[in-house]
């Protein structure tokens, strides 16, 4: 079949589905479900995918979907969605507002699996357009350690043959219509980790009597941010942030303890395997400066996201032949976000993009991610099905 062809049959079966498709996006906004307890999503999903002939398959405590796909043999191409929701009472008043106080689709993942749904119902009907295998996850926990992915890839559900990966995360940095690539290095690699500072606690009348740890960790705060200014080249972007610090009860008197809790993001493994070690020296000779100790723990590490130069440079021709050159947009620089997806990509080739969803109209970024007022083109959703349709057919093609 000739490109202006299938591109023709795409754009209209696109059209035929895509009812269903913001039908089943706001049914998840609705009802959103927080990480790791993504249930009635994982039955919802998989009962959508039993409707148009795909048997589904539950995995992490009935908390993840997945799905395969087969014509004949071939390569092998994971498309992934992530459906947990975030910790955030909506304020959009939405007709489909979400019904439960205190949880959100803020972060899109919403979008992203309709978006996978609408990309597995054409790819199903269209498969003498494509011969190998397309698996579908429907992951669970991005958004908290360590991650939906690692439990995919520990279970085996992830093939680590495969490929290639794909996946997006909606963008406000973009319009609704456009898309947003990256080549190398994407998104930031991350550490969380906590800071127990342990002093003495007293009178707020006699500190001598104590060994004060907010005035040790107001000091440690400072401190730490001299490893991002001092021991790091300009050149290498990295980002450390404390962001909760707790201590004490009342103004006058002294607490035993302080509590600090952070995050460290960098685009290079080597560096952030570095700073994560000064972390822990400098939080233990800033307490002992002071008199106290300090207790150091790491929560998770997700590696760097890397898209593979030559999936970009294919999806970003692709695209352009479909939508138009000004609808695919070069990003100069990766972001500072973090993402679990990144753990596919270090076992197989993987593209990562940001699918616009501003509004015309509407100045990008407005009610960004994770705000109680996001709001998301769902018009996205067309050109979001489209790119999963494109890079599956481009890596599988029968021609």
């Amino acid at each position: 079949m000739q490109k202006k062809a299938r591109f023709t049959k795409i754009h209209n079966l696109i059209d035929t589905i895509i009812p269903d498709v913001i039908s089943v996006r706001r049914h998840l906004h609705q009802h959103p479900e927080l990480s790791g307890a993504e249930f009635q999503t994982a039955r919802f999903i998989a009962g959508k995918l039993k409707s148009i002939g795909i048997s589904p398959t539950f995995h992490l405590n009935k908390t993840a979907v997945s799905a395969r796909l087969k014509n004949g043999e071939g390569k092998t191409i994971v498309l992934r969605a992530d459906t947990d929701a975030l910790p955030i009472t909506e304020k959009t008043n939405l007709p489909f507002c979400s019904t439960k106080k205190g949880v959100m689709h803020a972060c899109g993942h919403d979008m992203h699996t309709a978006i996978l749904f609408g990309a597995a119902a054409i790819l199903n009907k269209i498969k003498s357009d494509w011969k190998g295998t397309v698996i579908l996850l429907f992951q669970p926990s991005e958004e908290v350690e360590p991650g939906g992915a690692v439990g995919l890839i520990e279970e085996g559900v992830f093939p680590l043959v495969a490929d290639a990966v794909f996946g997006l995360h909606v963008s406000t940095d973009h319009y609704s219509g456009t898309v947003g690539v990256k080549e190398g290095v994407d998104y930031a690699g991350i550490t969380t980790f906590d800071i127990m500072i342990n002093g003495k606690g007293g009178h707020g009348g006699t500190p001598e009597k104590t060994v004060d740890p907010v005035v040790c960790a107001a000091t440690m705060v400072t401190e730490l941010q001299s490893l991002i200014s001092r021991e790091k080249s300009p050149f290498i972007p990295a980002a450390l942030t404390i962001g909760a610090l707790n201590a004490g009860t009342l103004r006058n008197i002294i607490p035993d303890s302080a509590t600090m809790n952070g995050t460290l993001r960098c685009h290079n493994r080597e560096m952030m395997d570095y700073l994560t070690q000064r972390i822990r020296d400098m939080a233990v000779t800033t307490a002992k400066a002071f008199r106290a100790t300090a207790e150091v723990t790491f929560n998770r590490s997700y590696p760097p996201g890397f898209n593979d130069i030559g999936l970009a440079q294919r999806f970003c021709d692709t695209f352009s032949e479909y939508a138009g050159k000004t609808r695919v947009i070069q990003r100069p620089n990766p972001t500072m976000y973090a993402e679990d997806f990144s753990y596919y990509q270090e076992k197989v080739p993987g593209l990562y993009i940001h699918l616009g969803v501003s509004k015309k109209g509407k100045k990008p970024s407005d009610a960004g991610l994770h705000s109680a007022f996001f709001n998301p083109d769902e018009s996205a959703l067309e050109t979001g099905i489209a790119s999963h349709v494109l890079f599956t057919l481009d890596l599988l093609k029968t021609e």
